[in-house]
């Protein structure tokens, strides 16, 4: 007998209005999810709306931006109307507009940009293009000084250079060869004018196209939306080198955890260690996570049943075979200079540097800090998040990515793009990784994972007595004295400090002040550039002259700035207490 229920339902319905649906409440989370996702999209039409209306302010750069600002302006307008009118948000017709927008709101800016400049605004993007161009040219760029190519394509090199503690700035390659490597080509084909920025401009459109594929259809919006965010898109197009790696760190955190799991997980079961060992290559950040993978697919055998190390040491060798397409070549023509170069960031003392816990050091807070002592900080920090892992790993199992950038925060050297540059990956790992499954530990592994979770707790209490005991071991003690301020109080000649030697042993500072600019913009010297040398316990009184050029200028009234000093034996930052413009004598005499 037929079911009268549908047509007594619709009988109703023509007198009384819709009946509710026997699964009312999930009909109605799913229109929840809906008006969610479309919510979302209209985030995205409104990010590629606003791409447009700035972008109109470059017409006077590029004829075809008369027409394309309008309609990039148009496209948004229209996107947000079909992403409420569509049956679903998931319409393909209204996901691809929404990415080719996207696409087009980053990479038309920048495209300008790139077209109007002539110089680079890093010294690794100034320095990868010239290790291209002799690599081109036939040479090995190991070991060569690159400094006066480098700052012929530089922007005002002296306010760019990675400086080193004890006087001096970086000149040669410091990143392994997939960093020049990937630009090579470029220089071969007959391209010169900036090729570091524009390849890195691709790489990071390629990314958007990748985190757009590799997340749910459900949170595509989250990846157009990603992409559209103007600090990733400011720093990879503008000489930060980050670009080259993201797209293979992307495929190389991307369902790592089905790695070994056969033809049934698809190009997962494999990509991995190919992906991260292209990304390590190309910089050493990409480094640090090469511990939590390979303690990741260990666990992740282990749930299934596999043996842990021989998948661990099969994931390590396919990265390290990567690595070394791309970089034995130059090992086998010189290995010292090769090792020079790539142990660089970490053998060699720099100046503090970022936005990470030495700002406070910086900036004159607490007169300084002992820069190994922050690295060893950095260092246990790292070593807990390892660890973390291991004693938390079903709720890290998703998430560990984040914990990545954490042991930066307390490193001398602690850049904006070391903070948030592997978010995108880590967000690929957050939607793509399995939930953690799996029978409850055994008892002798609880065991392992009390005493790993204890070590947690200790090493913790270890990072916050070496940031403490960091940030008071300030080996110097400066007192500002005087500054020779040039007519209508615009450019510094000299500052004098007082410098006390607070330690038993002899030391030769040098010295910078920070006048409120992104980036250290070179040494301070005595007038005839003689060193400075203070006994043990003694004070001297130096005046200091800034580098040649460009022309110091004070900053802004009100404001305040910093005279730092740094020492290698031992390697640490002293600084004066903030120095306040409008307490600065007006003196109108330069030297």
């Amino acid at each position: 007998m037929a079911n009268p229920l549908p047509t007594l339902r619709r009988r109703f319905a023509s007198v009384a209005g819709p009946v509710p649906s026997p699964d009312g409440d999930g009909q109605a989370r799913r229109e929840g999810v809906t008006t969610a996702e479309r919510c979302a999209w209209s985030l995205v039409w409104l990010g590629i709306l606003v791409g447009g209306a700035g972008l109109w302010g470059s017409w006077t750069s590029w004829p075809v931006i008369d027409v394309l600002a309008p309609a990039l302006v148009a496209v948004a307008l229209a996107g947000v109307v079909v992403c409420w009118w569509a049956p679903s948000p998931r319409a393909w017709y209204h996901e691809l507009a929404a990415l080719v927008g996207a696409l087009v709101a980053i990479g038309a800016p920048q495209v300008v940009y790139l077209h109007t400049r002539l110089a680079y605004s890093t010294d690794s993007a100034a320095l990868d293009h010239a290790a291209a161009s002799v690599l081109v040219h036939g040479h090995d760029p190991y070991g060569r000084p690159l400094s006066s190519a480098a700052a012929l394509v530089l922007q005002n090199p002296g306010s760019y250079w990675t400086y080193l503690a004890g006087g001096g700035h970086v000149g040669t390659v410091s990143y392994p060869a997939g960093s020049f490597l990937l630009y090579a080509p470029a220089f071969a084909l007959g391209f010169h004018h900036l090729v570091v920025d524009w390849m890195d401009l691709y790489f990071w459109l390629a990314s958007a196209l990748l985190l757009f594929f590799l997340v749910p259809r459900s949170l595509r919006w989250l990846a157009v939306l990603l992409s559209l965010a103007g600090i990733f898109t400011t720093l990879f197009a503008d000489g930060n080198t980050d670009a080259a790696f993201v797209p293979f760190l992307l495929l190389a955190l991307w369902r790592w955890d089905r790695y070994g799991q056969g033809r049934g997980a698809g190009l997962a079961s494999w990509v991995g260690p190919v992906a991260l060992g292209a990304a390590c290559a190309i910089k050493q950040t990409p480094w640090f996570l090469v511990p939590f993978l390979a303690l990741g697919v260990a666990l992740e055998a282990r749930r299934r049943g596999q043996a842990p190390a021989r998948l661990v040491a099969r994931y390590l060798a396919t990265a390290a075979a990567v690595f070394l397409a791309a970089n034995l070549p130059f090992v086998v023509m010189n290995p010292a200079a090769w090792w020079s170069g790539v142990a660089l960031p970490f053998a060699q003392p720099l100046v503090a540097d970022g936005q990470g816990l030495v700002s406070l050091a910086l900036h004159g807070l607490t007169g300084g800090a002992d820069l190994r002592l922050l690295t060893v900080a950095a260092g246990l920090c790292y070593l807990a998040t390892v660890v973390a892992l291991g004693a938390w790993y079903r709720p890290l199992k998703r998430i560990w990515p984040l914990l990545v950038p954490v042991p930066f925060f307390f490193a001398p050297r602690s850049f904006t793009s070391y903070l948030i540059d592997l978010f995108p990956a880590a967000v690929v790992a957050l939607v793509s990784v399995e939930a953690p499954a799996g029978p409850a530990v055994p008892l002798a592994r609880r065991r392992r994972v009390r005493v790993a979770r204890l070590s947690v707790a200790g090493l913790a209490a270890a990072v916050g007595i070496a940031t403490g005991a960091a940030l008071t071991a300030a080996p110097l003690a400066l007192a500002y004295r005087s500054a020779d301020i040039g007519p209508g109080q615009q450019h510094v000649y000299s500052v004098t400090v007082a410098v006390t030697n607070t330690t038993g042993a002899v030391v030769r500072p040098t010295f910078m002040v920070d006048m409120g600019t992104a980036h250290p913009n070179g040494f301070w010297t005595t007038r005839h550039h003689r060193p400075v040398v203070i006994g043990p316990h003694a004070t001297v009184t130096v005046t200091l002259y800034p580098p040649p050029q460009p022309l110091t200028y004070l900053p802004p009234w009100a404001a305040d700035f910093v005279v730092q000093a740094y020492t290698t034996g031992p390697e640490a930052l002293s600084t004066t207490d903030d120095i306040w413009h409008n307490y600065i004598p007006k003196q109108t005499q330069g030297t």
